[in-house]
């Protein structure tokens, strides 16, 4: 019997995890994985996002993490590149992969939003909000 070959799922271009979750092989060690790296560059930077690769495999993308920083004088703000990793081994990726900009995602999530969704994923049936279970 010959197998099916399944299509590739595309990543919309401005996806973020959130967005893609019910396509990914493991959601929750995959989000762990995520959160794991954004925890270490925001102890190195004091903050901490991550963006999906777009165009890689549905299952497993590639991300990137960043940090914002504020200049103290005029308050404008800069996106730094911390590391692009592997979303398969979750290995950090060679440099030149940050830089091809159609890689990523334009949407970020922060590290809270990243942190509340791993959250759902561990306890589905729990409201969303304090308020959910009130009329």
């Amino acid at each position: 019997m010959a197998t099916k070959r399944v299509p590739q799922k595309a990543i919309a271009a401005d996806s973020t995890i959130a967005d893609v979750i019910d396509g990914l092989d493991k959601p929750i060690e995959y989000v762990r994985r995520v959160l794991e790296k954004l925890e270490r560059c925001k102890r190195a930077h004091g903050d901490a996002q991550v963006r999906m690769g777009v165009r890689g495999r549905a299952e497993c993308p590639n991300y990137l993490i960043e940090y914002v920083r504020e200049d103290a004088k005029t308050h404008e703000r800069t996106t730094h590149q911390d590391a692009a990793y592997s979303g398969s081994t979750h290995r950090e990726l060679a440099p030149h992969h940050i830089e091809a900009v159609k890689n990523w995602s334009p949407e970020e999530m922060n590290i809270t939003a990243v942190s509340a969704l791993i959250g759902r994923l561990r306890n589905p049936r729990a409201p969303s909000s304090r308020f959910a279970d009130e009329d």
